[in-house]
C-alpha cells in the first residue's frame, strides 16, 4: 500500500513542525531567559535599594557628625557639675578634707560604692523644654555615712558650705546628737556629734 501525501497534508506537517519548534524555542530557550531576566530585575531593585540607602547614610554623615558633638557639648555641660569617676579612697579624701577645712573631728565614715543612680533634682525637677536627663549607665553616685563631732558652729558651717559650693554633693540625712567627751586633761566638754548622709555624684 503506497501512501500518498496531499498538498494539505504536507501544509499540515509543515505546520505541526513550526509549532513543534516554536514550542521548544519557547520552552527552553525564551522561558529560562525571562526567568533570569526577572531575577536579574529583582537583584537589580534590591542592590538600588541598597545603593540607594548607603547613599543616604554618607549624605546623612554630616548631619549625624553635628548631631554628635552637640549631644557631646550637652553632656559636657551636664557632667561640668559633676566629680570624674572615684574610687572609695578619693571619695574619703574628698569628705574628710571638707570636715577637716571647718575644723571638725571625722569620728567615723563609712562609704558606700559608686552604682549607677540618677541624682532626684534631675528626675523629678526636669522642664518640659529642657534637655533629656542624663543616661542612668552615666551618672555615678556614691553614698558616705560621716560622723563629725565639733563646735555647733562649725556643723552648720560644714553644712552651709555642702550646700553653696558643692553642687555633686548632697545632703540627704543629718542628725545631731548632745555628747560629752573628757579632754586629755579630764575636763568635760559638751559638744554636739552630727550623723549625715551624703551622696556623691560623679560621671563616668
Amino acid at each position: 500500500m503506497r501512501l500518498e501525501l496531499t498538498e494539505n497534508d504536507v501544509l499540515l506537517l509543515k505546520l505541526a513542525g513550526s509549532i513543534l519548534i516554536a514550542f521548544l524555542v519557547i520552552r527552553f530557550l525564551l522561558m529560562p531567559g525571562i526567568e533570569r531576566f526577572q531575577e536579574n530585575c529583582i537583584q537589580r531593585d534590591e542592590l538600588e535599594e541598597t545603593a540607594d540607602g548607603m547613599q543616604a547614610s554618607i549624605d546623612g554623615i554630616p548631619v549625624l557628625k553635628q548631631e554628635i558633638e552637640e549631644r557631646q557639648k550637652k553632656l559636657e555641660e551636664v557632667s561640668s557639675v559633676y566629680y570624674e569617676h572615684m574610687e572609695n579612697h578619693q571619695v574619703d579624701e574628698l569628705l574628710t578634707g571638707l570636715a577637716l577645712k571647718h575644723g571638725l573631728f571625722p569620728v567615723s565614715l563609712s562609704i558606700e560604692g559608686a552604682a549607677p543612680k540618677i541624682p532626684p533634682a534631675y528626675l523629678y525637677g526636669v522642664t518640659a523644654g529642657s534637655a533629656q536627663i542624663p543616661s542612668e549607665n552615666y551618672i555615678q553616685t556614691a553614698a558616705g555615712n560621716m560622723v563629725l563631732r565639733g563646735e555647733e558652729s562649725r556643723l552648720f558651717s560644714f553644712l552651709d558650705d555642702v550646700e553653696t559650693n558643692y553642687p555633686a554633693l548632697r545632703l540627704c540625712s543629718m542628725k545631731m546628737n548632745q555628747q560629752i567627751y573628757f579632754d586629755e586633761d579630764w575636763n568635760v566638754i559638751d559638744q554636739p556629734d552630727m550623723s549625715c548622709g551624703l551622696e556623691v555624684y560623679m560621671h563616668e
